[in-house]
């Protein structure tokens, strides 16, 4: 069982360990570890572990950088979550306009309408279309906005018109009704985008994911992708391979894939605070120069990140 150690203690564990500590910031590292925990440390300096002789785990990694890298984690989550609601509310109204288009205002209630037949039987859409009404009544109700408490706008079971109900969806539903959607209307949202319909729909999933983390105080620096996104021949030449076969699919590739979506929604979107972020996390430490720091996270070099 662990020892409950002070956090005076829990500092000289990781000076132990090989973290370095200048004497003139302990006290100042101690009140830290109050705040941010021993174990969120540990978290931030995984990467940076190696494997010494004499049994140290980190090779004179300062205690301050692994700090200044949970709070850059931090300032990124709020910064990506900006970025990605601009995707977010972007591909709701083009969703929106094509299911309006094709089956008029209540048409979407009426999952047979829309959804990819090939993938999902009679049952699997009845499954589906009852737990969406049900979300979206209850979705409904609790809404402030005045037009959703207008009878002109609702049809006889309360639920709201196409243009109205894509805005009370989660990132997650509207996802969801794109997976499911016939490739006509994948297609009509991914040109949007300058994409294929395989392309949107697995950089939404990749986004959706991303934007979980964001919201649910996840660690985004050191994010590795179990599902990968698929990358086109601009992704292929921002992102860190450990060969030229072997890309990784960290940190890199997620700004990357929200830069390309967001560019076809605002042109001008000011990407300064993002930047700003990933250029303190590539500052250099003893070990690894600014472009090690930036294949850390998954970028190619740190003048991607600069260029941003």
């Amino acid at each position: 069982m662990p020892n409950n150690l002070d956090f005076e203690h829990q500092l000289s564990l990781l000076e132990s360990r090989g973290m370095i500590v200048p004497a003139k910031e302990r006290t100042g590292s101690i009140n830290k570890l109050s705040t941010v925990s021993y174990y969120r440390i540990k978290e931030f300096a995984k990467p940076f572990e190696v494997v010494n002789d004499d049994g140290k785990i980190y090779d004179n990694l300062e205690f301050s950088k692994v700090l200044a890298r949970y709070y850059q984690d931090k300032n990124l989550r709020m910064s990506l979550l900006h970025a990605i609601e601009q995707i977010e509310v972007s591909i709701k109204t083009q969703l929106a306009y094509a299911l309006g288009t094709r089956y008029g205002a209540f048409g979407y209630l009426d999952f047979s309408n829309w959804i990819d037949r090939s993938e999902f039987d009679a049952f699997q859409t009845l499954e589906k279309q009852y737990y969406f009404t049900k979300e979206l009544i209850t979705s409904t109700k609790k809404s402030n906005n005045a037009d959703l408490h207008n009878d002109r706008n609702l049809n006889t079971a309360g639920l709201p018109s196409v243009w109205l109900g894509m805005n009370l969806l989660t990132f997650g539903q509207m996802c969801n009704i794109i997976f499911c959607s016939k490739n006509e209307i994948v297609r009509e949202i991914a040109l949007n985008y300058n994409c294929t319909n395989k392309e949107l729909i697995s950089w939404l999933g990749t986004l959706n994911l991303v934007r979980n983390v964001c919201a649910h105080n996840g660690n985004l620096v050191n994010i590795s992708l179990k599902t990968k996104p698929i990358l086109n021949n601009e992704l292929k030449s921002k992102i860190y391979f450990t060969d030229k076969k072997h890309p990784i699919f960290k940190l890199g590739v997620i700004v990357m894939v929200t830069k390309i979506m967001v560019r076809n929604v605002n042109s001008r979107y000011q990407w300064d605070d993002i930047r700003r972020s990933l250029k303190s996390l590539c500052v250099q430490t003893q070990l690894n120069n600014r472009d090690e720091m930036a294949n850390i996270i998954g970028f190619k070099n740190f003048n991607i990140i600069k260029n941003i």
